[in-house]
């Protein structure tokens, strides 16, 4: 199928935190002393794979060089406006109690189900220039997805308007929700993921997802539904095919329906 389509259409790493004192050998027996406190992270990026146990909350581990007394440093937060409305900081001060060199940033976002099948969240945490330790990373980068454990239902039927074709389509379901997953859907290795209501009846939730599927001119095209009609086990997409443009998406193809016909 998938080369069918084709010619149809066009043809935390680990982190050592040292505190370095010395003395030279001279006979004046200088001793040099650490650094003032500062604080980092272990890296520049975090990947999190968000799963039940997790209890809602992702940490993001905070160090100081400096492990005496208590103290606190104050982050900041960069988030797009969808992450923001899902993900709330509980403290932006992040307090090190005496004896601690690692504290945690902690970011909320309530149940499983409020994270999207197949998105992924970015949240960019900094430490204010007088407050870095001049050895270490003063940013970092956490990006957030969901965790998903897919089970095969059977196979299905799906019936492409846009290519003209129906084939035979496995379909998985994910143990933590009602989240479907129609693997090598349009090309191999480009899944399509969709979450329906807890009825099964309503569509709930579809991220603009690659097809495999690559225009000669404006390059890959995603798949994004206007709605779901349902009918038994026949559920219909009124689809849009978008482009990316400009740092965001613009319509390519649209008046056509994708049919996927559920396992029995």
């Amino acid at each position: 199928m998938k080369k069918n389509i084709l010619t149809y259409m066009a043809v935390c790493m680990a982190m050592a935190l040292t505190v370095f004192t010395g003395c030279d050998t001279d006979a004046e027996g200088v001793v040099y002393t650490p650094e003032a406190a500062g604080y980092s992270f272990a890296s520049t990026q975090m990947s999190v794979e968000a799963t039940a146990d997790d209890q809602g909350v992702v940490r993001v581990p905070v160090y100081r060089n400096n492990p005496n007394g208590t103290a606190s440093v104050s982050l900041e937060v960069a988030m797009d406006e969808e992450t923001a409305s899902i993900f709330t900081l509980s403290s932006s001060e992040i307090t090190f109690a005496e004896g601690e060199g690692v504290a945690y940033a902690e970011l909320s976002y309530g149940s499983l189900d409020n994270l999207g099948a197949t998105t992924r969240y970015a949240i960019t945490f900094s430490i204010p220039e007088e407050s870095n330790s001049i050895s270490a990373e003063s940013s970092i980068e956490v990006l957030v997805q969901r965790q998903l454990t897919w089970e095969s239902i059977g196979t299905g039927e799906y019936n492409s308007q846009l290519f003209g074709q129906s084939w035979p389509q496995p379909v998985e379901k994910a143990q933590e929700g009602n989240v479907y997953r129609l693997p090598d859907c349009i090309v191999a290795g480009y899944p399509i993921v969709f979450t329906l209501s807890d009825d099964g009846q309503q569509l709930v939730g579809w991220d603009i997802q690659a097809t495999g599927y690559e225009d000669a001119t404006y390059g890959m095209v995603y798949f994004l539904p206007t709605g779901m009609q349902r009918q038994g086990n026949v559920l219909q997409f009124p689809m849009q095919g978008l482009v990316a443009v400009s740092g965001g998406y613009g319509l390519l193809y649209s008046g056509f329906t994708e049919k996927l016909v559920m396992p029995e």
